[in-house]
């Protein structure tokens, strides 16, 4: 059974700079990743990254506007480590290679994005996320790092209260593998699949929060869902980054009349005007990038997936958006050391919640948390394992985790289909958990997530063998989307009020006597219960 200091879970862009700042610290690392990381989610991120790096900005006016995104429920900690090391971060990224653009002194350009009170993102034209991601796996690669790609993590080991290791199914071996650690950091991305259509890579389905959901960590927030206002979606979606409107492009009603003045707005904020408007019988809302100075230059990426994807050609037509599920806020309780309630567990990036969000993330604060809190987390990782020396990760969960493989392998399943329940499962929180909400359709929801889930309880996979059983791997992915809905549905049940991205057209004002805190849900014999903690002054 291999054994490192730091296992690292997840191959994105805050695993790969937690894996290296642990190396760094002088650990031995070794990242689990369900796909390579060049395929993971952190390349679909392509407006840029935060930081106050001009001389109209500050950490003190960044701080400032994360909390106006996050409408109340941002823990200052967290806030103030990201406003105050984002520079040094996007400058680190850039001395190892990222080619963000220069402005005519040739320093590193910054563009606005959403609410910010200042040009602010440090960009590469429209494929940020993709450099940034690219730029980081050469420096990993350069720390001899191993990595373990398509492994799919079936568990978390836990001896005596401590988190050990993992056990992982080798995609390609077909076999379960144990891996020793003395920490654990899970870095899988969010849950965004949980919704039809949406804006993810396919992998986000929220493993890592229900691994630690299954050790008993609660997860907060889940109900803070962020939608992007500037997504063309037909069969396949293609989001334009909200670059664009601060570059000049306007949203436009059928009649081509200018339907909001961005500038300002939240991202939330602009989610509900255009659906709004496609709810009001208006038509279509289209986003005009025509009048964006040398659009084809300056947004070369999204023409040409709107050409592959739609046949439009944006330097001649608008593109129909809408509102479509982007990013969650809420994931697993960490504190802005990634540190969980289990020892030797720590969460960072999309699946972790450490305060710094709150109801609504500040567009261009994605990538920023990922290297920021990547580097911290990965550095507190480290020092753990040394003071905690060598854990023993035992060999009776793998084979716990055989047990369940082989019955979830034993065929005879009706006509039933993984598929059928995800698509399923998609449009339902689409429809019930999307950009706005009643009470109702989220009791509605409640109700046919169970039904999903007994649905899911009966499937089984035909495929006995598990080398490159992607069914399998889709199997336990749905179960963890199922729970991780119904937990969803219970916290937006609950949390009756609307604030940032949590709109309820049943309770339209923000109300802070009671809901001034975030949601907690955790299992208690095996279902979600709902509790609540004080927002970190």
């Amino acid at each position: 059974m291999p054994q490192y200091d730091v296992l690292v879970i997840g191959g994105g862009a805050s695993g790969l700079r937690a894996a290296i700042a642990a190396k760094r610290a002088g650990a031995s690392v070794a990242v689990l990743s369900k796909v390579h990381p060049l395929r993971t989610n952190s390349a679909l991120s392509p407006g840029g990254l935060n930081a106050p790096l001009g001389n109209d900005d500050s950490a003190e006016k960044f701080a400032q506007d994360i909390r106006n995104a996050g409408d109340g429920l941002c823990d200052t900690e967290a806030v103030n480590i990201l406003a105050a090391d984002a520079a040094r971060e996007v400058v680190w990224l850039e001395r190892v290679g990222v080619p963000f653009n220069r402005n005519a002194e040739g320093r590193i350009d910054c563009r606005p994005l959403g609410s910010s009170s200042v040009s602010r993102a440090a960009y590469a034209d429209d494929r940020t996320g993709h450099m940034v991601l690219h730029v980081l796996h050469e420096q990993f690669q350069r720390e001899d790092i191993p990595c373990f790609a398509e492994r799919f993590v079936t568990s978390l080991i836990q001896d005596g209260g401590v988190c050990t290791g993992a056990v992982a199914l080798g995609h390609r071996s077909g076999q379960l593998e144990t891996f020793g650690a003395g920490a654990v950091i899970l870095a899988t991305g969010g849950a965004t699949q949980l919704y039809r259509p949406c804006t993810s890579a396919v992998g986000t389905t929220g493993d890592g929060l229900m691994l630690a959901h299954d050790l008993g960590v609660g997860l907060v927030d889940l109900e803070m869902v962020q939608f992007h206002p500037t997504v063309y979606s037909a069969a396949r979606t293609a989001l334009i980054s909200e670059a664009a409107l601060g570059a000049g492009a306007k949203l436009v009603n059928a009649a081509g009349d200018k339907l909001v003045n961005a500038g300002g707005l939240s991202r939330a904020q602009l989610a509900a005007e255009v659906h709004k408007a496609g709810q009001n019988g208006g038509g279509p809302v289209s986003l005009d990038l025509r009048p964006v100075d040398n659009l084809a230059s300056r947004f070369p990426a999204a023409a040409e997936v709107v050409r592959l994807m739609a046949g439009i050609d944006i330097t001649k037509d608008p593109v129909p958006v809408q509102p479509v599920a982007h990013r969650p806020m809420g994931g697993i309780e960490a504190n802005a050391a990634g540190e969980t309630s289990v020892a030797g567990l720590y969460a960072v990036g999309e699946c972790a919640h450490n305060g710094l969000n709150g109801a609504g993330r500040l567009p261009g604060n994605t990538l920023t948390e990922a290297v920021v809190f990547g580097r911290r987390v990965g550095e507190a990782a480290a020092a753990h394992a040394k003071s905690a020396g060598a854990a023993d990760a035992g060999g009776s969960q793998a084979a716990q985790d055989g047990e369940r493989l082989a019955e979830i392998t034993s065929g005879g399943t009706s006509g039933d289909t993984i598929g059928a329940v995800h698509r399923e499962l998609g449009e339902l929180m689409n429809a019930n958990l999307g950009v706005s909400r009643t009470d109702a359709g989220l009791a509605e929801a409640q109700d046919k997530i169970r039904a999903l889930r007994e649905r899911h309880a009966a499937l089984r996979v035909n495929n006995k063998s598990r080398i490159y059983n992607y069914a399998l791997a889709g199997y336990i992915e749905l179960g963890n989307l199922l729970k991780l809905a119904e937990a969803t549905a219970l916290a937006a049940r609950g949390r009756a009020e609307s604030r940032g991205a949590h709109l309820r057209s049943d309770h339209p004002e923000k109300d802070d006597s009671n809901w001034k805190a975030h949601t907690v849900v955790r299992s208690q014999d095996g279902s979600p219960k709902l509790d609540t903690r004080a927002v970190s002054a």
